[in-house]
């Protein structure tokens, strides 16, 4: 798993959350948020691609909390190009394993 470190979140005019991250060569298979409802979630772009997203802000949380799936854009290097856009499923856990010891 890696750490996602350079991301930002903003919501749509829909309020759905909207996560830009850089661009990865791996395409997108089925991909999915797991998420307990805290500041942490994880990204699995594909079986071997997954993204520790951490420090949610309060707001994305509450619509993270309110929806069913996010929009990912992924952009360039330089940050001024989206080369790829997916939407992903959001599959709500009590308890997610992958970020135990993190502060919810």
């Amino acid at each position: 798993m890696k750490h996602a470190k350079d991301y930002q979140i903003v919501l749509s005019d829909e309020g759905v959350p909207v996560f830009v991250l850089p661009y990865e060569r791996a395409k997108p298979e089925r991909p999915l948020l797991l998420y307990d409802g805290g500041k942490h979630a994880t990204l699995f772009r594909n079986d071997h691609d997954v993204l520790l997203l951490d420090y949610i802000p309060a707001k994305i949380v509450e619509a993270l909390n309110n929806c069913n799936r996010i929009v990912v854009l992924e952009h360039n290097k330089a940050g001024d190009d989206v080369l790829r856009d997916y939407q992903v499923l959001i599959k709500k856990v009590k308890n997610n394993p992958l970020i135990d010891g993190l502060e919810k």
